[in-house]
């Protein structure tokens, strides 16, 4: 409901968005607020005043709009106050990048670790004068204890945090330098060991005289809070030749142990270059006082100029417009700011009320704006803008049509006439920016200051253009198929940590690569075919994650000299070569991997002793692949000389070709933690190791091993007995258990009949092991075991009762006869008879193989699903039988002419599936369709010499379809 007829209206006539004095009679655009301007003697809006209205009626005018005056006043100064408070708020926050806690986290980390690390080159490489040296060290161990406490106080004190914020500003700066210096150092690691250059370091890179300044802002800094009373304890004493790690000082040990396990999070911070959006404006004071200059300047004569602000999403416009929105020049030049998100609706009435709320408009009553029409929507506009200088933001307008601009545009030179006006835009498009200029468009690209950027992550790039700017970039995430090659350039990056390709077409990183060697984790997810040859070169190195199996299997080619990676901790392959710098050995020196790790070739470690050179046995490694790509005599010793650390969860050993397995294989008084093996083409192997008692083991698969014909009591337990004084129960925790392509198995026997054995086995299931006669007894005390699955065991006649089974799949066994206390089943395939013990079959499957009517009898009455695969004629005569079935499935029974006639009987089936069935003409009578009432679904499919006149037999059931038609 809008407001009350203005009373001023009754001093003049309304003409359709126009007036007309009745004093005067001259007419004007507008409404209300205009008549009022111009009763009250108030020149502007292409108005003039009123010679001949009534002096009461002025006055009356006049007081009107004094109030009005006054009321918009106080709003847009609300607001304005608001807007900057918010926008000094915004920039505090900005700073910190994401919630106050986790930044100040992060920021106290990062700052520490830079404080260590300036003490670690002051005391290891820098080869300063004496006295120098000694007071840089003093500076930075008192900043060292004072930071702790200053740490503690930002929270209740301001200045403290402040204070801490200048110190972080110039920490960044101590980085890069840092960063310089080390990498100055690694270069001229890799160039000795290249042999082109003697081993004489000199800092190129790096001006000393950096240091100098780092150490006079941080004096600067400690003076300036030498009164504050934060606290300085436990000072060590300073001697010139002491080491960094000598500090006994707990409190200094304890946050050296901290910093190293989380100082990574930093780098780890998930920005993008969206993130620009929330930092301070870097690197665009030009831009600001050029738009500035532009806005503010004598020469802007037009009643509204107009400034498009055109770039690409993510670059940093609206940024720019907000500080240039909170100017303090923009604000003393201009009485009125108004800031309007515009984005894909280009809305005119709307925008217009935008502006009135974002100048905090109320209306003498209170109402809501969205109370108001058009009309009164215009004419408050009017009274606000009216007589008022005025800058208005459109921000990220997507509008490219003209009209609505144009609208908009008289609207506002109807509301001010007056010259100084301004409107900035910002837009993605340049056709928006050209439609709506007066100014040229100001473009922003590639503005942003990117050599202070730190986290870049991008699914588009342009290399060679903008990868050389990233001055101080430590992470970069490249994703996309766009990106196809990373250029020579990257090698500019000096300060990377962390570089991340994903989903991309790159097949082959440049050499260059090899130069970043700050570089701590390389994760690239692709088609990359292999590593660079000196990826040995990037002492920094800690993770490297890549996707080592390429195509048809073949395995990546493990970069040579990886001995000289001593950060490394995360491997997931090593390929053994015989040549220097691929051998096993390489392993020895990376005391810091843990994880997982994937070895391959182990035919190329000649003798145990190189073997236990890789040191595995000291690594904390918890899942290990083994890999043999052809066997010899030598290894079983290798096998043994390869023996893993006892956190070991997961072990993978494949095409070992010793006869018997090492001792610490299965050692469950070293290997408590083994929860998974995997024992893959052991071919040579006479017997299966012992796994019995390892206490956590829950997944076991053998696949091959086609020499083992019995598996017996070593399977259990070792031959000395000593299992009787420490278990009773066997595989105490296996869930899971597969055997498959045992060939020559003939026997599995029982373990000791005074033991529990697989009291937890869930899942069995025995694959092509052909000569497999019989399972063992035990498996009926396996109280949880539910899925029985047999595959193509030719020999196997039968197994003991196991209740528990809910599900049991048969397959290839033409010799199993019996299954007793099994609950349901899967049959399927190949069973001469099928087995007389079945209590209840939820599901058959039957392919080749009929089911004699002796059989029927036990079955019939509780089967529910029926699937038939090329079924005989006898077993679709015996269809109605099974009265019980609510599902039933018949595919490729290619001599079936029609369904038979018993069908009918099936009064609880619900859906019936014809599947394939070539020669299939007619269905049962309409009578024996008619009386299955509970159908509800018929399928129909590739049956092609079905009749259609036959869907007459059918128009009772609801959903049809035959042959891909719909009924």
């Amino acid at each position: 409901m809008g407001r009350q007829r203005d009373q001023f209206w009754d001093y003049a006539e309304n003409l359709n968005a126009r007036f007309k004095c009745n004093y005067c009679g001259r007419n004007f655009p507008g409404g209300a607020s205009r008549i009022k301007a111009h009763l009250a003697g108030v020149r502007g809006h292409d108005i003039v005043a009123c010679n001949a209205v009534p002096q009461d009626v002025q006055e009356k005018a006049q007081a009107t709009q004094k109030k009005r005056e006054a009321q918009v006043t106080q709003g847009t100064n609300k607001k304005l106050k608001s807007v900057s408070t918010s926008a000094s708020k915004s920039k505090t926050k900005t700073i910190k990048i994401v919630s106050q806690g986790k930044e100040e986290y992060r920021a106290e980390i990062f700052l520490n670790d830079v404080v260590d690390r300036l003490i670690a080159l002051a005391t290891e490489h820098i080869n300063f004068e004496l006295s120098f040296k000694v007071d840089l060290l003093e500076t930075l161990f008192k900043m060292k204890f004072m930071l702790g406490d200053a740490q503690k106080r930002q929270s209740s004190d301001e200045s403290m945090g402040i204070w801490l914020k200048h110190i972080r500003d110039v920490a960044y700066d101590a980085d890069n330098v840092l960063d310089k210096f080390s990498y100055e150092s690694y270069w001229q690691k890799a160039q000795i060991q290249n042999e082109m250059m003697d081993q004489v370091c000199n800092f190129s890179l790096c001006n000393l005289d950096k240091v100098r300044s780092i150490k006079q802002f941080l004096d600067r800094y400690l003076n300036d809070v030498a009164d504050s009373g934060l606290r300085m304890e436990s000072i060590p004493s300073i001697s010139l030749n002491m080491n960094i790690d000598s500090f006994n000082d707990s409190e200094v040990v304890g946050r050296k142990q901290d910093i190293k396990k989380i100082v990574n999070l930093l780098i780890s911070l998930n920005m993008n270059t969206d993130s620009l959006n929330d930092l301070e404006v870097v690197g665009r004071k030009q831009d600001i006082k050029k738009i500035v200059n532009l806005l503010t300047g004598s020469s802007n004569q037009h009643v509204i100029s107009v400034l498009p602000m055109v770039g690409m999403a993510g670059i940093g416009k609206t940024t720019l417009a907000k500080f240039v929105y909170n100017n303090e020049q923009i604000k003393k030049h201009f009485d009125v700011l108004a800031w309007v998100n515009v984005s894909k609706n280009f809305d005119v009435e709307g925008i217009l009320r935008e502006i009135l709320k974002s100048l905090g408009f109320k209306s003498l009553e209170g109402e809501d704006l969205s109370n108001l029409n058009s009309d009164e929507v215009r004419e408050i506009c009017a009274e606000i803008l009216w007589a008022k200088k005025y800058l208005l933001i459109l921000d990220d307008v997507q509008n490219e049509d003209f009209k609505k601009w144009d609208t908009l545009k008289g609207y506002l030179l109807e509301f001010n006439s007056n010259i100084g006006n301004n409107i900035v835009i910002t837009t993605r498009s340049d056709n928006v920016g050209q439609i709506m200029k007066i100014h040229p468009p100001h473009h922003l690209e590639n503005g942003v200051d990117f050599t202070k950027l730190r986290t870049l992550i991008s699914q588009s790039i342009n290399f060679d253009i903008m990868l050389s700017n990233f001055k101080c970039l430590r992470v970069l995430k490249l994703s996309g198929d766009s990106i196809k090659e990373l250029p020579d350039s990257i090698e500019q990056l000096i300060h990377l940590r962390l570089l991340h390709i994903s989903d991309s077409l790159i097949e082959e990183l440049p050499k260059s690569i090899t130069k970043l060697y700050n570089l701590q984790t390389l994760r690239i997810e692709g088609r990359l075919e292999e590593l660079p040859e000196d990826l040995s070169h990037l002492f920094n190195l800690r993770h490297i994650h890549i996707n080592h199996i390429r195509d048809y299997g073949y395995i990546m080619q493990t970069p040579k000299n990886m001995r000289r990676l001593t950060c490394l901790q995360t491997l997931p392959f090593f390929v053994v070569d015989p040549e220097e710098g691929y051998r096993i050995t390489e392993l020895r020196p990376l005391r810091n991997l843990r994880g997982e790790i994937n070895i391959y070739n182990l035919e190329n470690v000649e003798e145990e002793e190189e073997a236990k050179s890789a040191k595995l046995k000291e690594k904390e490694i918890f899942k290990l692949g083994l890999y043999w790509d052809k066997g010899s005599d030598k290894d079983e010793k290798v096998l043994e000389g390869l023996q893993p650390h006892p956190n070991l969860k997961s072990l993978t050993i494949e095409r070992y070709f010793g006869k018997k397995f090492p001792s610490w294989v299965g050692l469950s008084s070293l290997y408590h933690n083994l929860v998974e093996i995997n024992l893959r083409d052991c071919n040579e192997c006479e017997e299966v190791p012992t796994l019995g008692q390892l206490p956590c083991l829950r997944v076991l698969e053998i696949y091959g091993m086609k020499k083992v014909r019995c598996i017996g009591s070593e399977f259990y337990f070792y031959s000395d007995g000593s299992y009787r004084n420490t278990t009773t129960t066997l595989f105490p925790a296996l869930r899971i258990l597969k055997l498959k392509r045992m060939e020559t198995l003939e026997e599995w026997k029982e373990a000791d009949e005074v033991l529990s054995v697989f009291p937890c086995l869930e899942e069995l299931i025995i694959r092509f092991c052909n000569k497999l006669r019989y399972l063992p007894d035990s498996l009926r005390t396996c109280v949880s075991l539910q899925k029985l699955e047999v595959y193509y065991c030719y020999d196997l006649s039968s197994w003991p009762g196991v209740r528990s089974l809910q599900k049991l799949v048969v397959w290839n066994c033409p010799k199993l006869r019996s299954l007793p206390g099994v609950r349901w089943s899967i049959i399927r395939c190949g069973i001469e008879d099928p087995p007389s013990g079945l209590q209840c079959i939820e599901y058959l499957e039957n392919e080749d193989c009929r089911l004699p009517s002796s059989s029927t009898s036990s079955i019939h009455p509780s089967l529910q699903k029926l699937k038939l695969i090329r079924c005989g004629s006898l077993l679709l005569d015996q269809i109605q039988y099974f009265i019980a079935l609510k599902i039933l499935w018949i595919e490729e029974s290619y001599e079936m002419v029609a369904l038979p006639e018993g069908l009918g009987n099936l009064s609880s089936l619900q859906q019936l599936y014809i599947v394939d069935c070539l020669n299939l003409v007619h269905l049962p009578t309409e009578e024996a369709m008619r009386r299955l009432t509970q159908l509800k679904t018929l399928i129909i499919y590739d049956c092609h010499k079905f009749e259609d006149n036959e869907r007459i037999k059918i128009s009772h059931v609801p959903w049809v379809k035959i042959n891909d038609d719909d009924e």
